[in-house]
């Protein structure tokens, strides 16, 4: 269906429009190409495709039903980020929409509901716009799913990975637990490819080619805002685990990602909501008791903080000179991308953070190009560390961790003193230096120990807090699988 698209100089006007459609979702077998099409109206049209190269369609009816059924599923996760451009008060389910021929039941339509609302947060907060009033589902239908298709176990697990230093991690967890792993990527992005050639394991590939109107309506006045992409990529990385012959996909988010930001007009905003435990836990069900029975989706890291994780891949020294997590590598302007760290944005500032108790600022600096902690790479370094921990205002809007752990960080590296001496409880951090730290001296740590720090080591409740980010979370490490385990205890314990 060819698109209709606004005249470049036309204005776009999002009140104008009164309903979102999800017109239909189709299937190329011979590309193994998947078509998503959307409409405003009956006036902007969007139509987004993902492909994935060098892979066969399967033959066997069970794994070609459950293709349809996450491709369906995808057709209205992928949706939000053109359902934003105008956020109508109304979306329509056309015959050929969803997994089920533009019904919806009850589990999935709450589902969608929480994607449409709690995945937008953070958009409905810079747009002061509430979510909750726009978008309104058609009603559920109580008919059931029907026959769910069952995949056969095959112990290959598909590891999506982001190029930076988690999904590094939870492919050694899953190495670590004896199973066939298949690295999977969305595009091809230099750190990304960089990270698998260090593994050495086979790369499973996606292409996602987001629809050119997008740019069109962005550009001429259409909302503009984060969308929880997390929840597109893994129904992405599903489609790929069915046809690269996995039973599981095994995420990479921690149990630091359910921490929200803020909260607004009773809404809780969280950057990181499709990370969240909340998130996984109905993602998971919709999944097994409606889509496809027997393809595991879960995080193998949900056990665990974002400092645990980074002490982790402290000690994996092959990727170091690979890995990139800040954004600007992943820009989709090619005119507005890096090829490594900015090193003056908020994920840049957390990594950094996170790595400094384990690594001594030469390494850092290798990896970075800057001392960050000591006031290079920007002038905002003071107040961006700051923000981390939640010390000036809220946590960014970021893939960052947990205020307690960003604290707890800068504790381990600012010592009791100007010589860097170690904090009270340190000693209980498994792998924590006992000297003096090497940090102690640069700019941004003196200033936030002079101005924050200080006080707290007189506190013996913050021998406990210091200690808190490294302690694997029981209810999470109890839901793993067996194998699981024993794996996330060996790279993530004390």
């Amino acid at each position: 269906m060819p698109e209709t698209r606004p005249a470049a100089a036309a204005s776009f006007d999002p009140a104008a429009f009164a309903t979102f459609r999800f017109v239909d979702v189709a299937i190329d077998e011979a590309s193994a190409t998947v078509a998503l099409r959307y409409a405003l109206d009956d006036a902007v049209t969007f139509e987004e495709t993902v492909s994935f190269p060098d892979v066969a369609w399967p033959q066997d009816a069970e794994r070609r039903a459950a293709l349809r059924r996450l491709a369906g599923l995808l057709h209205l996760l992928a949706g939000v980020s053109y359902f934003k451009t105008a956020a109508p008060p109304t979306i329509v389910l056309e015959p050929g929409a969803g997994p089920f021929g533009g019904r919806l039941t009850p589990r999935l339509r709450a589902l969608l509901r929480d994607v449409y609302t709690l995945g937008l947060g953070e958009f409905a907060y810079v747009n002061r716009l509430d979510v909750r009033e726009r978008g309104a589902w058609p009603a559920a239908d109580d008919g059931g799913p029907g026959d769910v298709p069952r995949l056969a176990p095959t112990g290959r697990t598909l590891v999506p990975i982001g190029g930076g230093k988690d999904s590094v991690v939870a492919l050694e967890v899953v190495q670590r637990a004896g199973r066939d792993a298949v690295c999977f990527s969305v595009g091809t992005a230099g750190p990304i490819v960089a990270s698998i050639a260090a593994s050495g394991r086979p790369h499973a590939l996606a292409r996602r080619t987001l629809s050119p109107t997008i740019g069109e309506v962005n550009a001429n006045g259409a909302l503009n805002g984060h969308v929880p992409v997390t929840a597109i990529v893994s129904t992405i990385a599903l489609m790929a685990a069915v046809l690269h012959g996995a039973d599981a996909v095994a995420m990479a988010n921690e149990r630091s990602a359910s921490e929200g930001n803020l909260v607004w007009q009773g809404l809780e905003v969280n950057h990181q909501w499709s990370k969240g435990a909340a998130f996984e836990a109905a993602y998971r069900e919709v999944l097994g008791e409606e889509l496809v029975a027997g393809l595991d989706y879960r995080s193998v890291l949900r056990p665990a903080s974002e400092l645990a994780i980074a002490r982790a891949f402290s000690r994996l020294e092959r990727y170091h000179p690979v890995f990139t997590s800040c954004n600007a590598v992943f820009r989709l302007d090619p005119a507005r991308r890096r090829s490594n760290w900015c090193g003056d944005c908020p994920k840049c500032r957390f990594v950094f953070l996170a790595l400094a108790p384990w690594l001594d600022p030469p390494a850092l600096r290798a990896i970075f190009g800057a001392d960050l902690l000591d006031g290079e790479g920007g002038p905002a370094q003071d107040d961006g560390f700051a923000d981390l921990a939640g010390l000036r205002q809220h946590k960014p809007f970021e893939c960052v961790g947990e205020e307690a752990e960003s604290l707890a960080a800068m504790r381990l590296i600012a010592g009791t003193g100007p010589d860097g001496a170690p904090v009270p409880g340190q000693e209980a951090v498994s792998g924590a230096r006992s000297g003096p730290s090497p940090w102690a001296g640069h700019a941004v740590v003196a200033r936030l120990r002079e101005e924050h720090l200080a006080p707290l080591d007189a506190d013996p409740a913050q021998s406990a807090a210091l200690l808190a980010p490294f302690l694997l979370h029981a209810p999470a490490m109890a839901a793993l699988p067996d194998d699981l385990r024993p794996a996330v205890e060996a790279v993530l314990g004390a």
